[in-house]
């Protein structure tokens, strides 16, 4: 007679726990689209300022549903800390294709076909790692980025694909939650 393995179930999570989880995901989500949109404003630079205003909201709203005390130096460090040391580039990426749209008609163009996605997609990676961290047991004032990046790296493959979504359902005038819900 052939023996069953036992596999030690995980345990469910409780109601609050998955409330907490789902009240996460679409604040993330919220937060997506207003990145892509503001990152779609022809105004150089004013964009880059926008979805750094927008992710530490962010932070200080995922730090609230937590129960979590939020700083805004804090906050800012995990931006930076996150986005710079796994994109080295990020910056000086954002930055050129924000002051690409100085050039008439072409570099607006330009700056909208990568800033959006990369805006976007570094919101939902900064939030689904702060969340992970929360989660985890972590507060934002021991918040390490080399524990991390990898994580980060794999969301932001992830949030890419949600900011397109919302990209094109903005450009298109579709109400983004419903396409963007689908993508996660």
């Amino acid at each position: 007679m052939a023996t069953k393995k036992t596999e030690t179930a995980k345990p469910a999570a409780t109601e609050p726990d998955l409330i907490g989880q789902l009240s996460a995901e679409n604040l993330i989500k919220n937060y997506v689209i207003a990145s892509v949109g503001a990152s779609a404003v022809p105004v150089p630079m004013f964009d880059i300022a926008a979805v750094a205003a927008i992710q530490l909201r962010m932070i200080q709203k995922l730090s609230q549903l937590h129960g979590q005390p939020f700083s805004e130096r804090a906050g800012r460090n995990v931006i930076t800390a996150l986005a710079g040391s796994v994109f080295g580039y990020g910056a000086g990426f954002a930055v050129a294709a924000s002051a690409v749209k100085i050039i008439p008609v072409f570099g607006w163009m330009i700056g909208m076909a990568s800033l959006p996605l990369v805006s976007g997609a570094s919101t939902y990676a900064v939030g689904r790692s702060l969340q992970k961290h929360f989660e985890d047991g972590g507060s934002l004032f021991d918040f390490s980025a080399d524990g991390m990046r990898a994580y980060y790296q794999e969301q932001f493959e992830k949030g890419k694909e949600m900011a397109a979504k919302a990209k094109d359902a903005l450009m298109g005038g579709k109400a983004p939650a419903e396409d963007v819900s689908s993508a996660a």
